[in-house]
């Protein structure tokens, strides 16, 4: 069973936090598990004066976001461990739920938890495994006791040969690669890492956005190992703690 330590180092409080560790729970095991056949999943809250059993993954919410237009992320330390960023001011500036932005990064850490998978279409392009990014507007997302949850695609989204059902968990989307309004999805063709958006995204916002993706965004880090390479890069860990002292501990586990 995966163990995952829960750490608050935001001003969020404690209790506030500790309530949406069930919802968190519950998503991974009876929702996304057994679409995407994973192994089982722990959380538990790591107070402040404790420190994360060795080994587990994380979930670690912090203020202020590190790096550009970045709400949460998810990445890996130095020793390969997962880890996923919850930024709590910056998703309450951007109106958004704390709790969707976190089981947002916690699926995607889940199913692709080296950062370095994608899925090829007929055409031979390459989708990157963001299970949550197509549909990751907080209006797609459900209900778990009173927790809102993000929404999550399918292998089907992703056109596996011979899949079938849904696309997505909640059954918003009609196509595979489809990518719901607000949302965006990551592909790797003849032009190197793009980025597709959602039909309601703002023309200007998404071109502009095509070409200047957002410093220290996955993206951006995709096109600068992608430029050095010439071919489909892994995502590398780049993670940096600046908040606190258990934070900057992350980086040399």
């Amino acid at each position: 069973m995966i163990q995952i330590s829960v750490i608050n180092e935001s001003t969020m409080s404690d209790p506030d936090v500790k309530k949406m560790i069930p919802a968190f729970s519950t998503q991974w095991n009876r929702d996304l598990a057994p679409v995407w056949e994973l192994s089982a999943a722990h959380f538990e809250f790591v107070p402040k004066a404790s420190q994360p059993p060795a080994g587990s993954w994380w979930v670690v919410f912090l203020d202020d976001s590190d790096q550009a237009n970045a709400l949460a992320y998810h990445d890996v330390t130095d020793e390969g461990l997962p880890i996923s960023k919850v930024f709590v001011k910056t998703i309450q500036g951007d109106g958004a739920s704390v709790s969707v932005g976190a089981t947002h990064e916690i699926c995607e850490m889940a199913v692709d938890p080296t950062i370095n998978l994608a899925a090829q279409d007929l055409e031979g392009t390459f989708w990157a495994y963001e299970v949550a990014d197509p549909v990751e507007d907080d209006q797609y997302g459900y209900e778990i006791g009173s927790v809102l949850v993000t929404d999550f695609v399918t292998p089907a989204w992703f056109g596996f040969q011979n899949s079938s059902g849904p696309l997505d968990f909640k059954q918003h989307a009609e196509q595979a690669f489809t990518v719901l309004s607000g949302g965006y999805a990551q592909k790797f063709g003849p032009n190197g890492w793009e980025q597709v958006n959602g039909a309601e995204t703002l023309k200007a916002d998404a071109m502009s956005r095509a070409r200047n993706p957002p410093a220290g965004s996955r993206r951006d880090r995709r096109l600068r190992q992608s430029k050095s390479a010439g071919k489909p890069p892994q995502k590398t860990a780049d993670f940096e703690a600046r908040t606190s002292k258990r934070a900057a501990l992350a980086a040399k586990r």
